[in-house]
């Protein structure tokens, strides 16, 4: 996520990437500048080749590049860590208003933005180094640094073939983080840039210009992207510039002794401007076009900004589902979707009529199409009565088609549940509970679902039921049903083991989604992580946040906990609160079971 940065660049007039292109300048840096470059240099070589452990909390003074290259600075205290000691040197590098220590500034705030070789492991936390550059390449604000930065933008800088995308990338998400909206016409101009990697910067730093003047560009670059991440990326950059006439649509707080609402009552809402009709008509043919991933972000576009222009294509959407059940058991296509198109198209129309009947949707639609009025958002909401949902575990409605049941299997899963059950039986233990709630689930599923399970305790390694989804058929069934009686309560809570299998988390490339074909996950634990690689509980936040960004899987999560539990000590998050944001970041639901 990029912060919010204040950076003043000089822009000349914007040129085409593919234009003829500017060699780099060659500086002649003096001695004191040198030694900050060239310390710079030498923790990105180290980095790059996976010696630096950035997740790592150790004091590593010791081995400090800014120490023994000079520049660190007196009485400096604390420890000195990997992340720190590349602070400690762009602090001393953006000092010197350099091409060379721009773009060495530059080069730290591209990692993870490239297509290279170089893998990228949890332990590099690429995101976290890419921040920190993005930190202080906005501290960069002398003319010479600026205007090499500027050219670098506008694609006037040559680099090796490796490097140049993300590096033009990076400099390209600056100019969306100062808010400038000098900027804009560069940002649209490169919209259409053969890379990816330029395209979804240009997308991403347009969300943050927020400018409804560019809602017309890029509703015409999005009926052509090909990208799932890109396309993403412009659905919610158009979003982000009508943001502010949902946040004048939302009720004010109650305040008490103030009378409850008017069950159903709409919100009075400003008048959309007339550009949210060309930004729909946009979304709607992108529809399909790329994954179901993207046409998440589209659809979601589409409930808050609504017309009725949109209702036929969402109707073939859902059309897509009936025709085409191969799609759904190949991945191609997820129950996610179909959800929210159907919650949509309830939401708008006040109609209820069932999910998997597209054919009444589309009679509806011509029937009434010329004298039907789309329900203001918030007005309607889903009975749940035509919705089709395979059952649910713990309370959440399963609504993906690829289901992952994360378990965690630490000895504390075997402590007495005390309180009972509404069907007044008591649970047994908390694994107990969790086979029971499995054991209904699983029962529940659709044969046209697959589904997986991964159990993790204090081994480095999860337990993986079967290499791959299985079809949710009486014989499958029955193997997971013998599965769930054998799980055992045992050893420590090895969490990030059981995530980062699920989630298939190789390298860490920013705007690709990984090699698992899971669309929902439900994990279900009972306390802090305590082994593993990853321990801390807001590094395992932001790793899963991050790395499902692309991949958009719905990550439901369960919580079973007592009055008497203790939290340890010191950690960056609770149990509880780590469930519960894990849950919200990741598009899911979250229940806790106290007793």
């Amino acid at each position: 996520m990029i912060p919010t940065l204040s950076l003043l660049f000089v822009l000349a007039a914007p040129v085409l990437g593919h234009e003829p292109a500017l060699v780099r300048p060659t500086v002649c840096a003096a001695p004191a500048e040198e030694k900050a470059v060239k310390a710079l240099e030498a923790w990105l070589k180290l980095y790059r080749s996976g010696k630096l452990d950035v997740s790592s909390q150790e004091d590593s003074t010791r081995d400090s590049i800014a120490q023994k290259f000079g520049i660190l600075q007196k009485g400096l205290v604390g420890k000195i860590t990997a992340l720190r000691d590349l602070e400690l040197i762009l602090e001393q590098v953006i000092k010197l208003d350099t091409p060379s220590a721009a773009e060495g500034a530059l080069e730290v705030a591209a990692i993870g933005l490239d297509q290279s070789k170089v893998v990228y492991t949890t332990q590099m936390l690429p995101f976290a180094v890419r921040a920190t550059g993005e930190k202080w390449l906005a501290k960069c604000t002398g003319p010479i640094a600026t205007d090499y930065l500027g050219k670098v933008a506008r694609g006037e800088v040559k680099f090796d073939k490796a490097n140049a995308a993300s590096m033009r990338a990076a400099s390209l998400r600056m100019q969306g983080a100062r808010k400038e909206g000098a900027d804009r016409a560069l940002l649209e101009k490169n919209l259409g840039a053969p890379e990816v990697p330029v395209r979804l910067a240009c997308a991403e730093a347009l969300q943050q210009l927020a400018d409804e003047a560019a809602v017309p560009a890029m509703a015409m670059v999005l009926e052509q992207e090909t990208s799932d991440a890109v396309a993403t990326a412009i659905a919610q950059a158009m979003h982000a510039c009508y943001r502010k006439y949902l946040d004048a649509s939302k009720p004010a707080a109650k305040k008490d002794g103030d009378a409850k609402p008017e069950e159903g009552k709409a919100q009075d809402a400003p008048q959309l401007p007339e550009s949210t009709r060309i930004a729909a008509r946009s979304v709607v043919k992108a529809l399909g076009k790329t994954t179901w991933r993207a046409d998440m972000a589209l659809v979601q576009f589409l409930y808050d900004f609504r017309t009725k222009d949109a209702v036929p294509g969402l109707i073939d959407l859902l059309q897509r589902f009936k025709d085409h059940p191969e799609d759904v058991q190949s991945g191609k296509l997820s129950g996610l979707l179909q959800h929210r198109v159907h919650e949509t198209l309830v939401s708008m129309t006040g109609a209820m009529l069932p999910i998997d009947a597209p054919d009444k949707w589309r009679e509806l639609w011509e029937k009434d199409k010329d004298t039907i009025a789309v329900v203001p958002r918030q007005a309607v909401k889903s009975d749940g009565k035509n919705a089709t949902v395979a059952g649910n575990f713990c309370g959440i409605p399963v609504q993906g088609s690829r289901v992952l049941f994360i378990v965690d299997l630490s000895g504390s899963m075997g402590f007495p549940m005390k309180s009972a059950e509404p069907d007044g039986n008591r649970p047994g233990t908390r694994l107990d509970f969790a086979k029971k709630q499995l054991h209904k689930v699983i029962g529940d599923l659709p044969e046209t679902s697959k589904f997986n399970f991964i159990t993790y305790n204090g081994n480095p390694k999860p337990e993986v039921w079967n290499k791959d989804l299985l079809l949710a058929n009486s014989q499958n069934k029955n193997r997971a049903f013998d599965f769930v009686d054998k799980m055992r309560a045992d050893g420590g809570t090895n969490m990030w083991s059981g995530l980062e299998e699920g989630l298939k988390m190789k390298s860490l490339v920013y705007g690709e989604r990984y090699a698992s074909n899971v669309d929902e996950i439900f994990l279900v634990s009972d306390g802090a992580p305590s082994v593993g690689e990853i321990i801390d509980p807001a590094e395992i936040l932001q790793l899963v946040t991050e790395t499902n960004k692309f991949s958009k899987v719905r990550l439901n999560t369960i919580f079973i906990t007592s009055v008497s539990d203790q939290d340890p000590r010191n950690l960056s998050l609770t149990p509880s609160e780590l469930m519960r944001k894990m849950a919200g970041q990741n598009g899911g639901k979250f229940v806790e079971f106290k007793d």
